[in-house]
C-alpha cells in the first residue's frame, strides 16, 4: 500500500503548497485591505502566535490544530493556474490559503456559524483514522479544525448529527470551491465540505 505522503505528493502540482505537519497549530492573519487570508507554513504555538508582531493592516484569526495529517493548498484564491501566493512575515512564511466570501452568524449562543471560503484545499488522513462527520440534510462534512475531545459539547443545528468512521486505508479528499465551513468558534472546532465518503470506511 503507498504511504499518505506518496498519494499526497503525486497530487502536488507544481506551485502547490503541501503541508505535511498539518495536525499541528497553525496561525492565521487577515489582510484588511485585501481580504485575504494568511496562514503559516511552519507549527506555531498558542504562544508565539499570542506574541506574534503584525503591523494594522493584518488582524489576527486565530490558531488551532488541524484535524488531518497532511494537506495541499492547490493555488490560492482566484489563481488557478498560478503558484500559490507567499510571503514573510517576521520571518516566518505564510501562504495566501484563502478568502472569506460570505459569513453567517450563529441563531444562538454557542451556535454553529457558517462561512464561504474561497480555497482549493486537498486534505489527507492517513490509514487507521477514526474521523468525526457531520451529517447534514444536504450533505456531510469533514473534521478539519480541532479536536474531537469539543465534540459532545456543540450544539448541533436541527437535523444535523456527528458520526464517526474509521479509515481502512489513506484518504485523499479535496474541498470544494468554495468550501461550506462551519464553525464553533467557542470550541475552535471546524467540519468543512460537503464531501463524498470513502466507501471502504
Amino acid at each position: 500500500m503507498k504511504t499518505l505522503k506518496s498519494l499526497m505528493q503525486a497530487q502536488q502540482k507544481k506551485g502547490a503548497v503541501l503541508i505535511d505537519h498539518a495536525s499541528g497549530m497553525t496561525g492565521e492573519f487577515l489582510d484588511n485591505q485585501t481580504g485575504l487570508i494568511w496562514m503559516s507554513v511552519e507549527s506555531m504555538t498558542q504562544h508565539e502566535f499570542g506574541n506574534f508582531e503584525v503591523d494594522n493592516q493584518l488582524t489576527p484569526v486565530g490558531v488551532a490544530p488541524g484535524a488531518m495529517d497532511m494537506a495541499i493548498f492547490h493555488y490560492s484564491p482566484n489563481g488557478e493556474g498560478k503558484p500559490v501566493l507567499e510571503r514573510t512575515i517576521n520571518g516566518r512564511r505564510f501562504i495566501n490559503a484563502a478568502s472569506a466570501e460570505m459569513v453567517s452568524t450563529p441563531s444562538h449562543p454557542g451556535g454553529m456559524a457558517e462561512i464561504s471560503v474561497n480555497k482549493s484545499h486537498s486534505l489527507g488522513f492517513a490509514a487507521g483514522r477514526k474521523l468525526n462527520v457531520l451529517s447534514l440534510p444536504e450533505g456531510d462534512f469533514i473534521e478539519v479544525v480541532g479536536t474531537q475531545a469539543a465534540d459532545e459539547q456543540l450544539r448541533l443545528p436541527v437535523g444535523a448529527t456527528l458520526k464517526t468512521i474509521t479509515l481502512k486505508q489513506p484518504w485523499i479528499v479535496k474541498l470544494p470551491t468554495p468550501a461550506r465551513t462551519l464553525w464553533w468558534f467557542e470550541h475552535l472546532r471546524s467540519f468543512q465540505g460537503p464531501v463524498s465518503l470513502p466507501t471502504n470506511s
